[in-house]
């Protein structure tokens, strides 16, 4: 405990009630994380942060009283209960209501930011004057994984823009990798939903909507480390409903706005629905797709022009399960693998 606390000592400054960025970090049964991740905020070579740690009272591993024993002895980090059921959402949201910084970057617990995600970040959000700051990561399993030695090309874009890029899934859809403006999401009133899944998905879709100047770093600054107790490998079943959830209600969103977009989005948000069906186990997935709600989206957004997930999930849904899960285990999941395309190391 000595040592964490001495570390903390010199991450965060005592005399600053006004910070630049505040870090959020939910946790729950995180202490196994906690040493390392304030290791990882140690490491930044930007240090006028706040970190708010929202604790779900939940936790059964004793990660309140590890958070509180730290805050003891540290100037700005701040411990909030959270006692509701809305899990991860709710806990951002929790932690936002209690931020002081100019921008808030919701961090994972069990992930590894780069030394220079801050610096970079923030350099860039205040040069282009963006509510919005994203940059890509790399995934794998193994922490000690070197940054890749890349240069950061920005992309300055509108709203719109960074709509029509992550509507065909060229930049990232995970609030982690974002540095937002404050002011912005409590203007725009953008919270995350609480109690479900897919929370990032639906945000980031809407806080695009509202943004006017989004500015995106090709460089991965951000490791995420596979984790085979996430929701992303533990609850497929939830997580792949999630999404499908999330996306049709997108779809009803974005029906009333901008009709250049809708037009990308309705289909691309029909193809994103049954992909994420197969996160789900194979009995899940196939009652999905032979559903009359998921054959009349298909015909009516997939089939003109034909595209092949229409074929193929027509003609044989178990197949494209199938190679869908090889897809995913051995390419997107792929071990030290960049966002969007491969990694060269």
């Amino acid at each position: 405990m000595i040592n964490i606390q001495t570390r903390l000592s010199r991450i965060y400054s005592k005399e600053k009630d006004m910070v630049s960025v505040s870090v959020i970090i939910p946790a729950y049964n995180e202490s196994r994380t906690l040493q390392r991740i304030l290791g990882f905020l140690e490491e930044q070579d930007f240090k006028d942060m706040e970190v708010i740690f929202v604790v779900d009272e939940r936790s059964t591993d004793g990660t309140a009283e590890y958070v509180n024993g730290m805050a003891e002895n540290a100037g700005n980090l701040k411990v909030i209960l959270q006692d509701g059921a809305g899990r991860l959402g709710e806990a951002r949201n929790i932690g936002l209501e209690a931020a002081a910084g100019k921008y808030v970057w919701f961090l994972d617990a069990d992930d590894r930011p780069y030394p220079d995600f801050l610096r970079t970040m923030h350099s860039l959000a205040e040069k282009h004057d963006a509510e919005i700051t994203q940059c890509n990561f790399i995934r794998s399993s193994d922490p000690e994984t070197e940054e890749p030695d890349t240069e950061c090309t920005p992309l300055v874009a509108s709203g719109k823009e960074a709509l029509i890029e992550r509507a065909y899934e060229r930049v990232p859809v995970t609030a982690w990798s974002m540095l937002i403006r404050r002011d912005f999401l409590l203007n725009n009133n953008l919270r995350f939903p609480e109690g479900g899944y897919a929370e990032d998905v639906d945000f980031i879709y809407r806080a695009f909507e509202k943004c006017q100047r989004y500015c995106y770093c090709g460089k991965p600054m951000y490791l995420y480390l596979e984790n085979d107790n996430s929701v992303c490998f533990s609850k497929q079943n939830e997580r792949g409903q999630g999404e499908i959830s999330v996306y049709g209600g997108l779809y009803d969103h974005f029906r009333n706005g901008d009709p250049e977009f809708y037009k990308i989005f309705r289909r691309r948000s029909a193809l994103m629905r049954v992909r994420s069906a197969s996160h789900m186990d194979h009995g899940n997935f196939v009652t999905y797709i032979k559903g009359r709600e998921c054959r009349d989206m298909m015909k009516r957004e997939l089939s003109d022009p034909l595209t092949p997930e229409y074929v193929w999930l027509r003609l044989s849904p178990t197949t494209y399960y199938i190679a869908i899960k090889i897809f995913l285990k051995f390419i997107y999941y792929r071990d030290k693998r960049i966002f969007g395309r491969r990694s060269g190391k």
